[in-house]
């Protein structure tokens, strides 16, 4: 489950970068991700990096790079899909939103099913098996926010998100109906990209608690900057995400965008559906 809870905490953030002078619009912005693993740190080693990524928003859409694997997905919430795209094997691949529901409920109603079965069983492995699964589909969660210390925590069944948040953009410069924009923005990649990658991994958590997290960030107008999760009952599972963001694209980061979708219309690409690239994607794992 750590394993495939890469992608899904690729949708975490954290401190807004200084120094951008003059009016800045945030209709394009970019964020350099780190996950950390903390279960396990010693006290004065450094947490391990189990991944980082690139994520552009611009024109309406949004690009996620994770460079060591070479692939990218694309979020075009205005077609209502993603689009994978992966360079070194000349691949690529779209899925729906629609589609991505309709597998989520399958995979949902069946994880119910299995609930009842585990609490049929009776036995003590199969009783405490149901907690964690429960969990994921009804996370549960409580609100503590504390607003001197910008601090939310979301305490649940199974899982808590300690979240660090601003409700104002610190970049200088930044306009402020612009910056509530992207925040919409991001919300709404967020939620999109945690219940995709609970159809291209495995072992990755259902969506739902991020979600709820999501939604707790938008009834309060907030951004995350810094996020943690862990589960109560596993020591071996503490993850922490931090983002960067930047208010201004570079010049690199146009041209990536440019070069991307120009592979996107390249006819040497293999276009393939998303159940084939998703078996692919397992089968190398």
């Amino acid at each position: 489950m750590q394993l495939a809870l890469s992608r899904l905490l690729l949708t975490i953030l954290i401190t807004l970068l200084p120094g951008l002078s003059g009016i800045v619009s945030a209709q394009e912005f970019g964020v350099y991700t780190r996950v950390f693993n903390l279960a396990g740190s010693k006290p004065k080693a450094p947490p391990r990096i189990i991944v980082r990524s690139l994520t552009l928003f611009r024109s309406g859409k949004a690009y996620d790079s994770i460079h060591s694997a070479g692939e990218v997905t694309v979020f075009e919430p205005a077609r209502r899909r993603f689009v994978i795209l992966n360079g070194p094997r000349r691949l690529a691949t779209e899925v729906s939103f629609s589609e991505i529901k309709n597998s989520l409920q399958k995979a949902e109603s069946a994880t119910r099913e299995y609930v009842a079965q585990l609490r049929r069983n009776g036995d003590p492995d199969s009783l405490a098996a149901v907690g964690p699964l429960q969990a994921q589909l009804d996370p549960g969660f409580s609100e503590q926010y504390d607003r001197a210390s910008s601090i939310l925590i979301l305490p649940g069944r199974a899982f808590q998100y300690r979240v660090g948040c601003t409700a104002t953009p610190s970049t200088p410069g930044v306009d402020r109906m612009a910056f509530g924009s992207a925040r919409q923005r991001y919300l709404e990649y967020a939620d999109w990209i945690a219940r995709l990658n609970y159809l291209l991994h495995p072992r990755a958590l259902f969506p739902a608690p991020r979600v709820v997290l999501n939604n707790s960030l938008r009834s309060r107008k907030l951004l995350p900057l810094t996020v943690e999760l862990r589960a109560h009952a596993a020591d071996d599972f503490h993850l922490r995400a931090e983002h960067q963001f930047h208010w201004q694209l570079t010049g690199k980061d146009r041209d990536d965008i440019r070069h991307w979708e120009s592979l996107l219309l390249s006819e040497t690409l293999k276009r393939v559906k998303f159940s084939e690239y998703r078996r692919r994607l397992i089968s190398r794992r």
